[in-house]
């Protein structure tokens, strides 16, 4: 069953509000890294690097719902919205009202979690459609 218009205005204003409140998650999160300068022991910097791999990876989680409610918006506008990218059949209103940015319905999504746990992988939507994040540094 398609989505009614009114529906789908909704989700554009919880996916809208969703974007501006991640976006201003990310200035706090920039202006406070930015405002951490102090001195300390070996104990103190080993803390400080702690936190700072904390950020990194809450930022590389909040750039990822970033780009997945970027896509959601503009399949609303392209009229794509609310239809499974891997069986093209609607995806429940219930579930986009939790998770307005879904791509998948909840059969599809389970069969390619279920697909990638059988290869020792971990599925994300964006893994799906080839999106790759850049590697991370090796240190020695």
């Amino acid at each position: 069953m398609a989505l009614s218009e009114k529906t789908r205005e909704h989700l554009r204003t919880l996916l809208e509000g969703m974007r501006q409140e991640m976006l201003d998650e990310v200035k706090v999160q920039n202006d406070r890294a930015r405002s951490e300068e102090y001195v300390g022991d070996l104990g103190d910097y080993a803390t400080s690097d702690m936190v700072a791999e904390y950020a990194h990876l809450f930022g590389e989680r909040l750039r990822r719902r970033l780009i997945l409610i970027e896509e959601a918006l503009d399949a609303i506008e392209n009229g794509d919205y609310g239809l499974c990218e891997e069986c093209e059949e609607p995806i429940s209103e219930k579930r986009l009202q939790l998770m307005p940015f879904a791509r998948f319905c909840v059969r599809c999504q389970s069969e390619l979690e279920r697909r990638a746990k059988m290869r020792g992988e971990t599925f994300t939507d964006l893994n799906h459609i080839g999106y790759r994040f850049p590697e991370e540094p090796e240190y020695d």
